[in-house]
């Protein structure tokens, strides 16, 4: 691969490393979308006047989901 240079040592280690830091990245960066994603769900919960903007704006993706399944042709 590109980024494996064979003068720099194995390259079984290069990838090895460059495999666990992409794990370490990954885990970080989703770990903190879930964590941010947490607290907003249990806040909009939380929420009576969010949960009506939301059942609203569900409600309106139904309706055009299904408009838009009505006016397809075959």
């Amino acid at each position: 691969p590109q980024f494996v240079d064979p003068a720099h040592g194995p390259v079984a280690v290069q990838i090895g490393l460059l495999g666990g830091l992409f794990i370490v990245a990954t885990l970080l960066v989703f770990g903190s979308i879930t964590f941010v994603a947490g607290m907003l769900g249990e806040r909009l919960g939380q929420s009576e006047w969010a949960q009506k903007i939301l059942n609203r704006i569900a409600g309106t993706v139904f309706l055009l989901l299904a408009v838009r399944l009505a006016s397809v042709d075959r």
